[in-house]
């Protein structure tokens, strides 16, 4: 059974899909989905995604971070926040109004330099897991109109994680990476 599969095969998003996350969700999130009392996501688009974890964590406030402003509603434990989650004050403001997430999903412009600020922004906030989405995207330089990779890919904030762990300093306790996602858990 995956039930992150069969949450989010009902919603409207792009995270089940052959291939894609529903394994890696379910392994990682799965044995605490109960826990869960705070989940950001970075990019809400149509909303099917905040829909999705509101009922994958059922004891969570869902709130997500977009800079589109057409993108927003409220609805039972989920907040949508209108703005750049590049941006220090926008931030901190979030943080200051709902507290500390215990997970972030980054699944906003896919940019190397929007990946690298988020995560400067909100990693040292993440109480238990911090997740980059479609960090493959990373090895191109451009697509849909837009730089992708500022020649600086993303995944040199994994690399920089990954010898911290090594070296038993820092806050990271395990990274996974399922493909294109991943999942830096927290000590």
């Amino acid at each position: 059974m995956n039930a992150f599969k069969d949450i989010f095969s009902a919603v409207d998003t792009d995270k089940v899909n052959p291939g894609h996350y529903e394994d890696g969700y379910e392994e990682c999130f799965g044995g605490i989905r109960d826990e869960v009392k705070l989940l950001f996501e970075i990019g809400v688009n149509r909303g099917g995604s905040v829909r999705g974890w509101k009922q994958y964590f059922p004891n969570a406030v869902i709130v997500g971070l977009e800079i589109n402003k057409d993108c927003w509603f409220a609805d039972d434990r989920i907040q949508i926040e209108i703005g750049d989650a590049t941006d220090k004050g926008f931030i901190e403001a979030v943080i200051f109004k709902y507290g500390k997430p215990d997970i972030v999903v980054d699944d906003g412009s896919h940019t190397s330099r929007d990946l690298k600020l988020s995560y400067g922004l909100l990693y040292h906030h993440t109480r238990i897991c911090y997740v980059m989405e479609d960090v493959g995207v990373q090895y191109m330089s451009y697509m849909n109109g837009c730089f992708i990779n500022d020649g600086v890919p993303a995944q040199t904030i994994v690399h920089a994680e990954m010898d911290e762990l090594l070296q038993k300093r820092g806050v990271c306790k395990s990274i996974k990476v399922y493909g294109s996602i991943c999942f830096m858990f927290k000590r």
